[in-house]
């Protein structure tokens, strides 16, 4: 099984009180905000204003979210 390590972010919604899922990204992400893909998406840039939580977590090869790897040992 080959799994993907993914950040996941939420976006605090202040109306219903609750993280909403906003969108995932490659990698393990230790910011505070997730970053723009590029300096021309002026929406994004608006992020770091946004209050966000984020969730590092395993994707595996049918697109569902691990929280823990996957164990395999290996017999010497």
């Amino acid at each position: 099984m080959v799994v993907k390590m993914i950040t996941v972010w939420y976006k605090y919604d202040v109306k219903s009180n609750e993280a909403r899922l906003n969108h995932i990204e490659d990698g393990w992400v230790n910011g505070e905000y997730p970053k723009p893909i590029d300096p021309l998406f002026s929406n994004q840039e608006a992020w770091k204003k946004s209050s966000w939580k984020r969730e590092h977590v395993y994707l595996d090869e049918q697109y569902q979210v691990l929280n823990v790897p996957p164990a395999y040992w290996i017999k010497h």
